[in-house]
Formats: C-alpha cells, sequence, structure tokens
C-alpha cells in the first residue's frame, strides 16, 4: 500500500518554469539564447535537486523511490555539463536532447512500476514520454548530421517534456486517492460487476411489480 505522497507540486512547478522558458526561447532571437540556455541549465539543477528531496521524504511510502535518486543525480549532471560547456551551444543541443531521450525512459519506467496502484491512466503520460523519445532521437540525428537548424524542434521537445511532468503531478495527486496496489483493469471490473447488479435489481424490480399489477 502506498501512503499519502507528499511535494507532488514540485513536478508542476518545475515542468511550468520548463515551459515558460522554452516557449520563450521559440520566440527569441539568437541573441540570446545563451542565456535562455543558461537559465534551462540551472533549472535542471533545482529540478534533480527537487527529485531527490521529493524522493527521500516519500522513501517509506514510495517503492520506486530510487529511481528518482537515479533520475535526480542524472538531471544535476546533466545540467552542470551544459553550463561548463555553454560557449558550444552546438555541444549543449546534444547534451539536452540526449537528458530528454534518457529522461523519457526514466518516466515510462516510472509509469509501468505504478500502473498497479489505482484507477489512474497513465496512457497520457506513457504516449507524451514516447513523443519526446522519438523527437528527441529524432532531433539529436539531424543535429550530428548537419541536416538544418534543431532549435525549434529541441524547443519542442523541451516543452513536450516540461508537460509531462506537470502530468506527472496530475498522476500523483490522483494517486493518493487511490492507493491500494490494485490496477485499473481490476477497478473497471468491479465497476463492471456493480453495473450488472444493478442492471439485474432493476429487471427484478420490473418484474415483480408487473407481476403485482
Amino acid at each position: 500500500m502506498i501512503e499519502k505522497l507528499r511535494f507532488n507540486s514540485i513536478f508542476f512547478v518545475s515542468g511550468l518554469l520548463f515551459n515558460i522558458t522554452w516557449c520563450i526561447s521559440l520566440l527569441i532571437t539568437h541573441s540570446i539564447e545563451f542565456y535562455i540556455i543558461g537559465f534551462s541549465a540551472f533549472l535542471l539543477i533545482i529540478n534533480g535537486g527537487c527529485e531527490i528531496f521529493f524522493s527521500l521524504a516519500n522513501k517509506t511510502k514510495l517503492e520506486v523511490w530510487g529511481l528518482f535518486i537515479q533520475s535526480g543525480i542524472f538531471t544535476i549532471i546533466t545540467g552542470i555539463l551544459i553550463l561548463f560547456d555553454l560557449v558550444n551551444i552546438l555541444n549543449v543541443n546534444e547534451v539536452f536532447l540526449s537528458y530528454f531521450f534518457i529522461a523519457g525512459f526514466f518516466n515510462l519506467i516510472l509509469a509501468g512500476s505504478l500502473v498497479q496502484y489505482g484507477m489512474i491512466d497513465w496512457s497520457r503520460f506513457t504516449n507524451l514520454n514516447w513523443i519526446v523519445i522519438l523527437l528527441s532521437a529524432s532531433t539529436l540525428l539531424m543535429l550530428v548530421s548537419d541536416w538544418g537548424n534543431t532549435d525549434i524542434l529541441l524547443g519542442i521537445t523541451s516543452v513536450l517534456f516540461g508537460y509531462g511532468r506537470m502530468i506527472l503531478t496530475a498522476n500523483f495527486s490522483e494517486l493518493n486517492t487511490f492507493p491500494d496496489k490494485v490496477s485499473r483493469e481490476i477497478y473497471q471490473k468491479i465497476d463492471g460487476v456493480k453495473i450488472e447488479y444493478f442492471e439485474a435489481l432493476e429487471k427484478n424490480w420490473d418484474a415483480d411489480r408487473d407481476l403485482f399489477l
């Protein structure tokens, strides 16, 4: 059984800040791209620290808390690498795209490990992360093959990744409503049995009414 999770809003806030930053990057000129990349790297470091804090705060409540520790460390290292290589925008973009690619798989593993808890639909979260993985891989291939400018695709990938963090907060909040280890399929079967029961009850009621009439 999962107890109530705390500090779920961490992922919403980090995702929102990520989205705002990269939405701005899609509208600006290259003259301040340096500062946007730097701020994004700083957000990654903060986000990694928040993931570690979240995992430790919910260590006794979340079986996959170790996954957040690993993800947090990986995120912090990525942010530091980007900060130390800001002068080379090309390498920075490669690091960002590689991070989104790997983080997407982290999120898929997370969703797979939590699908057994509660009547929560993880399909939106998993589908979005598959898009992030495919888009980051395609953009990375374009970048290393020098097939054109990839700044817009990088920005879109980043926005989708940030949106995924916001969805994660919503799912964790819903998870607090369904803490028992009962899968969504079981809940649906229970609902199906309830519907059949009330339908049968209604038929019996109609039969009894016709009998007395």
